[in-house]
C-alpha cells in the first residue's frame, strides 16, 4: 500500500511520535512518504500525483487548513486522521470529522461524541511507545528520585505537588517546561529540596527519570483546564501515552484512576491507580516501603508493552481497521 502520511504540524514529542509512524508503515511493508503542512497546499497536490497513494492519513489534524481538508475529500483516496489531542480540542476536531473516511482518536468518550454526530467509521486507537527508546537502563545519582512527575504544570499536578511537599518527605523530581514559577514559591516556603528540569527534555532522556524513580507520577490533563478548547465538556476516559512510555520502560507508575486503564493494564498486577490525595500518598507510603512487590509489578508492566502497546501493534490495528 502506498500511503501519504501528513504530519501535524507540532514539535517536540510529535517528531518522535511521527518517526515510530513512518518507521511501523515500513516494517508492515508499506510505502510511506512524509508530507510537511507548512509545505503548502500545492506541494500536496504535487506529492498526491507522484505518490498516487492508497491512504492519506493525517496527523492530529488540528493544524491542517480547509483548502488541504477539502483537497482531501475530493481526492477520492481513502482517508483517515488519528486524533491524537482528544478530548482536550474537541472544539476544533469536531468541524474535522466530515472530511474523513475513518476516525482514530486517542480517548474513548471523544470517539463516543464522534458516533453521536453520526460519522459511521470511529475507532479508539491509544498511541503506543517504542520499546527500543523506553527501556530499562541504569542511570546516574542526577536522575535518582522517590518521586518523579514528567509533564507540563496542570492544575491538578501543581495541587498534587503541593500536596506531597506538605506530607511527605520524598524526593521529589519535576520534569517539564513552565514549572520554574512554583517551584520558586515551593523553595521559599516548604524549606525542603525538590530537584526541578524546567524544559522540554527528549524521550531518550525522559528514559533516564523513569528508571531512576521508585514511584513515576501520571496524572493525566483535567478535562477542564483554562487552556483546552472543549467546550462541549466531554471527560476524558482514556490512558495518556505517558502510561506505555513508563511501563515499557519497566517503571513503576502510580497513575490516577481512568476506566480505560483495565482495557489495557491489569489494575492489580501491571500499572497501579489511586482514587484521591488520600489513596495516593497511601499507595505511595506502601510501595516505596516494598520494592520487591513494586518491581515485579513494574515488569510486568513491561511484558504487557513488548505483548501489546508498541507503535507496530497500533498501525496493524490502524490498518486492519481501514482495510476491513
Amino acid at each position: 500500500m502506498n500511503i501519504l502520511f501528513i504530519t501535524s504540524g507540532f514539535r517536540a514529542v510529535y517528531y518522535f511520535f511521527e518517526q515510530n509512524i513512518v518507521e511501523a508503515l515500513h516494517n508492515a511493508g508499506h510505502h510511506c512518504e512524509a508530507f510537511t503542512l507548512n509545505n503548502g497546499l500545492n506541494a500536496l497536490k504535487l506529492k498526491k500525483e507522484s505518490l498516487q497513494p492508497d491512504l492519506i492519513l493525517v496527523m492530529a489534524g488540528l493544524k491542517i487548513s480547509k483548502p488541504m481538508l477539502e483537497f482531501i475529500k475530493q481526492s477520492k483516496v481513502m482517508s483517515a486522521v488519528w486524533m491524537t489531542e482528544d478530548p482536550y480540542y474537541m472544539d476544533w476536531t469536531v468541524p474535522l470529522i466530515p472530511y474523513f473516511d475513518s476516525i482514530f482518536t486517542i480517548d474513548q468518550a471523544a470517539l463516543e461524541q464522534y458516533q453521536q454526530l453520526g460519522h459511521p467509521q470511529v475507532y479508539h486507537l491509544p498511541l503506543g511507545t517504542d520499546p527500543e527508546i523506553f527501556h530499562p537502563t541504569l542511570v546516574s545519582e542526577e536522575f535518582t528520585s522517590d518521586i518523579c512527575l514528567v509533564g507540563v504544570p496542570y492544575s491538578n499536578r501543581i495541587e498534587l505537588v503541593e500536596f506531597l511537599l506538605e506530607k511527605t518527605e520524598y524526593r521529589i523530581q519535576i520534569v517539564g517546561r513552565g514549572w520554574g514559577k512554583y517551584y520558586n514559591e515551593w523553595i521559599q516556603n516548604a524549606n525542603r529540596d525538590i530537584d526541578l528540569v524546567n524544559a522540554w527534555v527528549k524521550p531518550e532522556t525522559v528514559v533516564n527519570y523513569y528508571n531512576g524513580s521508585k514511584i513515576v507520577l501520571n496524572s493525566h490533563r483535567p478535562s477542564n483546564e483554562k487552556y483546552n478548547k472543549n467546550r462541549i465538556g466531554i471527560i476524558a476516559k482514556s490512558i495518556n501515552n505517558r502510561t506505555f512510555d513508563a511501563a515499557s520502560c519497566e517503571a513503576f507508575q502510580l497513575t490516577d484512576f481512568k476506566e480505560e486503564l483495565a482495557n489495557y493494564f491489569d489494575g492489580s498486577k501491571e500499572v497501579i491507580s489511586y482514587l484521591d490525595k488520600p489513596d495516593l500518598l497511601e499507595k505511595i507510603h506502601y510501595y516505596i516501603a516494598h520494592d520487591k512487590e513494586r518491581k515485579q509489578i513494574a515488569e510486568e508492566a513491561r511484558k504487557r508493552v513488548l505483548t501489546s502497546h508498541t507503535f507496530e501493534h497500533r498501525i496493524h490495528h490502524l490498518l486492519m481497521k481501514i482495510q476491513s
